[in-house]
């Protein structure tokens, strides 16, 4: 038999998912203290009372009452919950993947098993996420779960992201949208930046770089508007990142100036790492080239992504002030990890090639620069129009003429 706890913890996070207030759902059928006592595990509501509150709810009344077989999933799903905000991600997956082959209860639990699966899929570049979407959407529909459905579909977008599929992803993105409009009750704005988030980076993926600004622009104006600040510095340095690759510094630096302001104030070190690393590249494309190395001496990172980028602007600083050697040394440390998916951070990457191929050509070794500058050009071939691709085919263009 279901506990009133459960009972109780249920009603509470249907309610909320909704966006109802404890009066809203209470109507006049019953008290808003009841409901209260119902919520906190203090009451047991009547037959008619769940019915009531189920219809409300957009559930089947059933749902509250799922009997203590599920208690051991429930228990699964809170393990997995803390390995998966631990980031052991292959741990998840290990532990979840050898249940999908068999009977799942069609349950909440197992919907947010799959959600869990799915996310470290897409963060460990593994395969068979798509199947465990549909089948976590399912399950939550099935519960009148319509924004949580919306969330888990959302997921399909990074997998397809990470395939190079950007125009499926952004399709994937703008349905969601639609069916969470349709079906929503109340809002939840966490979900809604995370949408155009990911619209503004997938339009950048495809090249539109205006519909990019104006995606991350819709976020900003709405985190001011409901005064809910959740992405905010990645949708200033989304739009600080535009504004440097169309050559507005001015821009750039603003833009970065407010991202600042929001890492200072969330104090996540992925934030910090990713600002040092925007404020070295501005200072890089500002000429400030000795400002821009001594930024990166006092970078402490973390993670091999974050190294191979400081590498990357040491050596392009190196470049410019003609410490050949030096740069070379630091561009050849420069490598592709397995979690750069952008197509610009990937060009970005290239460049390296085609930074070494310069400093080749400078020695007089063009044998070697054009190599380098080779390697680079057919690397880029597919990628959208950008200033990394420019550079990289003006370098190829430049030695293999001569």
């Amino acid at each position: 038999m279901t506990n009133k706890q459960a009972i109780g913890d249920k009603i509470k996070a249907l309610r909320l998912s909704k966006g109802l207030t404890q009066s809203e759902l209470a109507g006049e059928d019953m008290t808003k203290s009841m409901l209260s006592q119902i919520e906190n595990g203090r009451a047991l509501p009547s037959m008619r009372s769940l019915q009531i509150l189920a219809e409300r709810l957009g559930v089947d009344a059933g749902y509250f009452l799922e009997d203590d077989q599920s208690a051991e999933l429930a228990t699964m799903a809170r393990d997995i919950e803390v390995q998966f905000k631990q980031k052991n991600y292959k741990a998840v997956i290990a532990r979840v993947q050898p249940l999908l082959d068999g009977k799942l209860p069609v349950t909440v639990d197992a919907a947010r098993l799959m959600e869990f699966y799915v996310a470290a899929c897409y963060y460990t570049g593994s395969a068979g996420g798509e199947e465990a979407v549909a089948r976590a959407a399912e399950i939550y529909e099935r519960f009148g779960l319509f924004v949580e459905s919306a969330k888990v579909q959302y997921l399909t977008y990074a997998l397809l992201f990470t395939q190079g599929r950007y125009k499926e992803s952004l399709e994937l993105i703008r349905s969601v949208r639609e069916k969470y409009r349709s079906k929503k009750v109340g809002n939840n704005f966490l979900f809604e930046l995370d949408l155009h988030y990911a619209e503004s980076v997938t339009l950048s993926a495809l090249g539109d770089y205006n519909g990019s600004k104006e995606a991350a622009q819709a976020a900003v104006a709405l985190s001011r508007e409901e005064n809910v600040f959740y992405l905010t510095d990645h949708l200033y340095r989304v739009l600080s990142n535009l504004a440097l690759m169309s050559g507005d510094l001015d821009g750039a630096k603003q833009n970065l100036e407010k991202a600042r302001l929001y890492v200072e104030l969330s104090e996540n070190e992925e934030s910090v790492q990713l600002l040092r690393l925007a404020e070295i590249r501005l200072a890089n494309a500002e000429q400030r080239y000795e400002e821009a190395l001594e930024l990166g001496s006092s970078f402490h990172v973390t993670g091999d992504r974050y190294l191979s980028s400081r590498n990357l602007t040491a050596g392009i600083a190196l470049y410019h002030l003609q410490r050949d050697d030096e740069a070379l040394a630091a561009l050849s440390r420069v490598t592709l990890t397995d979690d750069v998916h952008h197509p610009l951070d990937r060009a970005a990457v290239f460049t390296s090639y085609a930074y070494k191929a310069r400093i080749y050509a400078r020695a007089g070794k063009m044998e070697e620069a054009r190599q380098q500058s080779q390697i680079a050009y057919e690397r880029v071939q597919h990628y959208p129009p950008s200033v990394y691709c420019t550079f990289i085919r003006d370098t190829y263009r430049e030695l293999h003429q001569q």
